[in-house]
Order: structure tokens, then sequence, then C-alpha cells
């Protein structure tokens, strides 16, 4: 999957911008504020429908404009594609594919992968950050994995109502728990699943950005136990049914559900060692960009194709050393991605295609 063009209309600080980028890395430069983090944040639109940033619609069209312009064309299994999201205040937002109206989530639209600084706190930050990660994946990957989180959701919302209203003992909550149980273990399995495809990949992506011989291992980490060697559907539901009853007089105290996949983690060890604890920050950032490879990987090892990377400034937040082995690396990578920077030397060796922006124009 690589854009052959993108047009940008009204979108933030941007008036206009028709961008040919190369079919590998794509760097965008420019001082604070001229649009970069906006046009990378029009490609995650176009591909989500929503921001990685706060702000609803009507708040990114620019100054005294009525509407907002998003097109790409792309190719996409050996397809031609234009995508076009249109948004008018009073209208709405309207998408189309090759001038069909479409929903965004369906299956020829972009798929991307985002790096923001944030994420370079992927590691040490809270169990909530791991899950994310891992259930942005599973989103793009499959439009049944989405349901089944938001099913999740939806079941998790009912019960802890049911707790908080003190019917734990009712025909409500013994079917409600139920129907809990079953989505959880479905849930479940498919994010271990997706665990240990990054964990093999992992496997392979560490040492392209980390010289010093350390050795990363992925493992999914259950909020409750499971005293086997072994798991599968029977003995997860067997595991969490045990649970629940130990867990019942606390979560009827605390009207809340004490265990399940929205309290699961995601564990990056270092050496042997739990990476969070013991790993040094710079080595906790260098673990989170390989995971955020490790992401684009693995998506194409599922869907046999390869999503775009946005970078949205996080050359700043490394050192130079792991700054020459990402970029060597993006460099020789077989996906398209696109990356900005306040400053980057052209004359660095980097195989990349450079733009520059200035007040939401390329000059």
């Amino acid at each position: 999957m690589k854009i052959n063009e993108h047009r940008v209309r009204n979108f933030r600080n941007i008036k206009q911008i028709d961008l040919r980028p190369g079919p590998g890395l794509n760097i965008i430069t420019g001082d604070n504020a001229q649009g970069k983090t906006n046009l990378l944040e029009s490609i995650f639109v176009l591909s989500t429908g929503t921001s990685f940033r706060s702000g609803k619609d009507v708040n990114f069209i620019k100054f005294d404009e009525q509407f907002y312009i998003i097109n790409s064309k792309y190719c996409f299994q050996n397809k031609n594609i234009e995508a076009v999201l249109k948004y008018k205040p009073e209208v709405g937002k309207t998408f189309t594919i090759n001038s069909r109206k479409a929903k965004i989530s369906q299956e020829n639209n972009l798929r991307i992968v985002l790096f923001t600084p944030d994420d370079l706190y992927l590691i040490k930050g809270s169990p909530v950050k791991r899950r994310n990660y891992l259930d942005f994946i599973l989103r793009q990957v499959s439009a049944e994995y989405s349901k089944q989180i938001d099913d999740y959701n939806k079941i998790l919302c009912k019960r802890n109502l049911l707790l908080r209203n003190r019917q734990a003992d009712s025909n409500s909550f013994a079917v409600i728990n139920e129907m809990f149980i079953d989505t959880a273990v479905r849930f479940i399995i498919n994010r271990i699943n997706l665990a240990n495809i990054l964990d093999d990949v992992c496997q392979k992506v560490f040492p392209t950005v980390n010289h010093e011989g350390d050795t990363i291992k992925i493992r999914y980490a259950l909020s409750f136990p499971v005293f086997s060697d072994k798991i599968n559907d029977e003995i997860l539901k067997q595991a969490l049914l045990e649970q629940i009853k130990i867990k019942k007089e606390q979560e009827m105290m605390r009207s809340t559900t004490l265990i399940g996949p929205h309290l699961d983690d995601l564990n990056v060890y270092l050496n042997g060692k739990l990476a969070r604890i013991f790993a040094s920050q710079g080595q906790q950032r260098n673990l989170a960009v390989t995971l955020k490879l490790a992401e684009i990987y693995s998506f194409n090892q599922i869907k046999g194709f390869y999503p775009l990377f946005l970078l949205d400034e996080v050359l700043s937040e490394l050192d130079e050393n792991k700054k020459r082995l990402l970029l060597n690396h993006l460099s020789q990578a077989g996906f398209q991605s696109f990356l900005s920077s306040v400053s980057h030397d052209p004359k660095g060796g980097v195989n990349a295609q450079f733009f520059s922006l200035k007040n939401g124009c390329l000059i």
C-alpha cells in the first residue's frame, strides 16, 4: 500500500497541499507550527476517520473556510484507488472510494501505523498504553476483531452497571456474566496470538535498531492466574470462571469488574528482565521503536501487505546513534513512510525524498 498523490484542502493551517511522495521514506521538514504534523494527521484522518490529536472535525477546518477535503490516490494490491474524505458542518463527513460512498473501515481504505513522541513511553507508561497498542493493531487487521473489542466493552459496561446496582445475584447478572466470559476469552485469545506474532517479529527487528547485543521478549500478561502450561478456550473459561467466584465479594464491594482483558498487560523483557522496571530510559525508548516497527511487520504477516508508517517528530527524542539506525532501517524498508522533523540534513546519506513546509504550504 503506497500513496502516489495526497491532496489536502483547508485542513488545520493547510490551505492547499499537493504531495507526490516517493515509494519509500519521505521526510517532511520545517520549523514548528508550519503544518508538518497537520499533513501527517490528514493521512491518519483519511485512514481512520478520527484524529490522533484532540478536537472535533469542525475545528479541523482552516479559519474562515467552510469545509475541508482530504484526497489520496494510492496503489493497493495492484489496483489504483482514490479515497476522498469531505467535511462540511451542515452535512457532516462524506467518504468515497473510487467515487462511490463507502465506510472508512472498509478493506480498500488506507491502513496506517502511527509513531508519536508519546509512544516512546509505551514501555514505562501505564498498562492502558500497551492494551491500546494491541487493540489498535487488531482493529486494523480485522473487522471481526474490531467487533469483538466493541462487544466486550459493551458487556463490561452492563456488568459494571449491575454491580453498581447491587444486582450481582440476579438472573440478568448470570446471563451477562456468561456473555462476559465467552467474549473475554475470544478477545484474550486474539491478543495472545498477536503478542506471539509480535514476539517473533521483534526478535528479527530489534538487532537492526540495536547493535549492543541485547535480547527482547514479549509476553501477554493476564489479570488472573491460569494454572496450566497450555492456553486454550476451555482452560481460559474455567480459570476466569473460578476467579470471578473468588472475586465476587470484592467486585460487589467495589462495584466494578476486577479481572478481564480490560486489566491485562503486555510485558516486554530486555535481557530477561522486565523492561519497564529495569531498563534505562534510553533502552525503553529503543524498545518502543522496536514495537512500532514490529507493528508494521506483524500487520504484513497477518494481512499480506504493508500499511503506511507515519512518524511525527520522534527523531528529536532519540540519540544520534538510534536516530541513524532508525533512518537507515526506514530507507531500506519495503513500506512507505512519512517522517516529520524540524530539521534534517539531506546530505546525511539517507535514501529518502525530502519536502519542506512553511505556513502550511510546500516550498
